[in-house]
């Protein structure tokens, strides 16, 4: 009875130890065959920005071995290279042998300080860009805030038709803008002092209380408590103002 439980058990590792050496050798003839190409690479997402010669520079410096043998992580490093490339994901394909890339391209919008662009999740990147963007001035650290400010501000703005050119945040927390129709606004500190419900206020009551003088304001000063302060343009300056507009 136990020499047969020992012949058993010898059995039962001989076929464990067989089965371990197979995976082994079935493992490194799928790592080391050309009978397994990826044949197919697909790219999903948004990536206007990013021309065909990119993408393929990275495809053909990442993605040389077999559809088990590819390193994943590297390749996504190597897309996450490209400029305007925010993130990106990469699993197999396994209906088709091949891969599937989704990109999730910037989305900028504004200049920061003197370069580098901002993102919609308030994060500064370095790509080449055209366009006309709102200038942001300030510290990178508050990057992020500004960028929910920017949203904020421009959502009151849009009610009179107007939007954000510049917005900055001084080194004293101070808030201020320049609208794209040349007007000034001095926001002051946000603490106790809700610039955004101040601006709401101004802005609801704009018709009544600027459209006929906006032409001619230098700048609306919120930093008030109780209330807000207007200083209205020289006869010379709104000369050089009026050129301004009818050069643009």
């Amino acid at each position: 009875m136990f020499k047969k439980q020992e012949s058993i058990k010898k059995a039962t590792t001989i076929v464990y130890l067989l089965i371990f050496i197979t995976s082994i050798i079935l493992s490194y003839v799928l790592m080391t065959s050309s009978n397994f190409p990826i044949t197919e690479i697909g790219i999903k997402g948004e990536y206007e920005n990013i021309n065909k010669n990119q993408i393929d520079l990275i495809k053909n410096k990442f993605i040389k071995n077999n559809f088990f043998t590819v390193d994943l992580h590297q390749t996504r490093k190597g897309f996450k290279k490209l400029p305007w490339i925010r993130d990106v994901s990469i699993r197999r394909d396994w209906n088709k042998f091949g891969l599937l890339v989704e990109i999730e391209s910037h989305k900028p919008i504004g200049k920061w300080n003197n370069g580098g662009l901002i993102n919609s999740y308030g994060e500064i990147f370095n790509a080449a860009y055209e366009d006309e963007l709102p200038l942001f001035i300030g510290s990178d650290e508050f990057v992020g805030e500004m960028a929910l400010k920017y949203k904020q501000i421009n959502k009151i703005l849009e009610k009179e038709l107007m939007q954000i050119a510049t917005i900055s945040l001084s080194k004293r927390l101070s808030w201020e803008i320049y609208t794209n129709n040349q007007m000034r606004f001095f926001l002051g500190k946000e603490g106790d002092n809700n610039i955004i419900k101040k601006l709401e206020v101004l802005i609801e009551n704009y018709q009544f209380i600027l459209s006929e003088s906006k032409s001619r304001i230098e700048y609306v000063d919120l930093r008030y408590k109780d209330g807000f302060a207007v200083k209205k343009l020289s006869e010379k300056l709104h000369k050089i103002k009026k050129a301004r507009k009818t050069t643009l």
